[in-house]
């Protein structure tokens, strides 16, 4: 019987692991991306697999956004080098936070 135990336990927590691995479907999909208050917002693309694609509209420092992870309930954006680009936290159904080049207010809306 421990022989079982044991087997359905591993297959639960391998289970569960997986589920974690997947990028939460409340944040994927498209957004549109603004710097500063008076800027005009750009599309950037967040993917299942944590990529991120900015559009070609998108301002200097914002183009070089390649990845993105959540922590918490908090979202970061990378470039493809792995430098944090921005940290923002929910705001009601978006995230807002700063640039870490400059300081300026960066905000993801749908």
């Amino acid at each position: 019987m421990t022989k079982i135990s044991s087997l359905a336990l591993g297959a639960v927590l391998a289970l569960s692991t997986v589920a974690f691995a997947h990028a939460d479907p409340a944040v994927t999909g498209t957004w549109k991306l603004s710097v500063g208050v008076n800027d005009a917002p750009c599309t950037l693309a967040l993917t299942d697999s944590g990529a991120a694609t900015p559009s070609a509209d998108c301002g200097a420092g914002l183009t070089s956004i390649g990845y993105w992870k959540s922590v918490g309930p908090s979202l970061q954006l990378y470039s493809p080098g792995g430098e944090l680009v921005a940290w923002l936290k929910p705001k009601g159904d978006s995230f807002a936070g700063t640039r870490t080049s400059d300081g300026r207010k960066v905000e993801l809306d749908r």
